[in-house]
């Protein structure tokens, strides 16, 4: 996370209760291995990854549209089962090998849990993730915590967010949402939630950014 303005920042949390974290790319440097994870698992049948395209999205709907991208017809249910079940496997052993936390996330993270309450929505599935926050510390950080598997719907819509302020009892002007992907950002903006584009928010120094 990295930010150019710092001024633009201290004012982001007047009146916030909650802080509703995406995982991917927002948490942890997960994005080079899920692209690495989709890659692997497509191109024995021929298709080219555009990993910008499926950012924040769960992985079956990422499977549809890179049949799509590559015109070729969405696979049968079994066959995209497989497909998916193929690219959490593989997933999950670069996050064992190789996972690494962001700059800054865990020491925003230790000012944050003091002040406000933090859940997570992800699209990533529950043991992909849950195994990720095992590795990085941050297992018992989040609550609630909502997973693809959670949600009918998953980013770009806004269930998730709106599925966590109903079970926190908090209202959307007093959520802020940390979000990586456009989709993410889509479903604020329906939730009602204010966003920040974590891609471009420095947390490696809270003490300056929050004082």
């Amino acid at each position: 996370m990295r930010v150019s303005h710092i001024n633009l920042f201290r004012n982001t949390f007047d009146g916030k209760k909650l802080l509703i974290f995406d995982f991917d790319g927002t948490l942890a440097n997960t994005t080079p291995l899920h692209a690495q994870a989709f890659s692997e698992t497509l191109s024995p049948l021929g298709i080219l990854v555009d990993y910008q395209r499926l950012a924040g999205r769960k992985t079956a709907d990422a499977m549809l549209i890179c049949f799509a991208d590559a015109g070729l017809p969405a696979p049968d249910a079994a066959t995209l089962e497989l497909l998916v079940a193929e690219k959490q496997r593989r997933i999950r052993e670069l996050i064992a090998d190789s996972l690494e936390p962001l700059p800054g996330v865990d020491e925003f993270l230790h000012w944050a849990k003091l002040r406000f309450e933090m859940a997570l929505v992800t699209s990533g599935s529950r043991g992909t993730v849950e195994l990720a926050l095992k590795k990085l510390g941050f297992s018992d950080w989040f609550r609630p915590m909502l997973f693809a598997e959670d949600v009918t719907k998953a980013k770009p819509y806004p269930e998730g967010f709106l599925r966590v302020l109903e079970m926190t009892n908090i209202a959307a002007e007093e959520a802020l949402v940390f979000e990586d992907s456009e989709a993410g950002f889509v479903a604020a903006r329906a939730a009602s939630i204010d966003y920040i584009d974590a891609r471009n928010m420095d947390l490696s120094i809270p003490k300056t950014v929050f004082s």
